[in-house]
């Protein structure tokens, strides 16, 4: 059974799957963000929105879910599809360009290096990890270089995948205003 995930709207589904197969129209983000954030069946998003138009719009539909913290999970669901959408459009000769990833912060670095040398002493490798998070290897590479801002709800996920309570411990700066 289909979701109707127009719902509060009352746009019909031919006037949203019209706006949804134009990445440029003005209206797209607010409904591609509607669509992903109620429904979880990515045969149904990508009936709607082709690979191509999801991959070049992930970045920024990305950013406007995170705004709703409900959404954790649904947005690394959606990265995960993402991410192997990446895969496959590239094994069709397809390249999507990423947008660039800021520099890594001393801190995210920090961070980076104790998930990877936790997972390390645990003998897993980043698709065992992978497998525990539901993400692709790929993803937990770029946690443990310090590519990807992380989130609490994602750090309380690699905590609980390595059987770890997740602690968080505001140190002294060493500036003082």
């Amino acid at each position: 059974m289909e979701t109707n995930w127009l719902w509060d709207t009352r746009l019909r589904k031919d006037e949203a799957k019209r706006i949804l197969q134009d990445g440029a129209n003005p209206r797209f983000p607010l409904y591609a963000e509607k669509l992903l954030a109620r429904v979880a069946d990515p045969g149904i998003v990508l009936r709607l929105i082709n690979e191509q138009t999801f991959c070049r719009k992930w970045p920024t539909l990305k950013k406007r879910l995170q705004k709703d913290r409900w959404l954790a999970t649904r947005v690394l669901f959606w990265q995960t599809i993402y991410e192997r959408l990446l895969v496959r459009l590239k094994e069709r000769g397809i390249h999507i360009r990423r947008p660039p990833q800021g520099p890594s912060t001393p801190e995210r670095q920090q961070l980076a290096d104790q998930i990877r040398r936790l997972r390390e002493r645990m003998g897993f490798s980043q698709k065992d990890v992978a497998r525990r998070l539901g993400v692709i290897q790929q993803y937990v590479s770029k946690l443990e270089s310090g590519r990807e801002n992380v989130s609490l709800d994602t750090l309380k996920r690699v905590a609980d995948a390595f059987g770890r309570r997740l602690v968080i411990k505001l140190a002294p700066s060493h500036f003082h205003a």
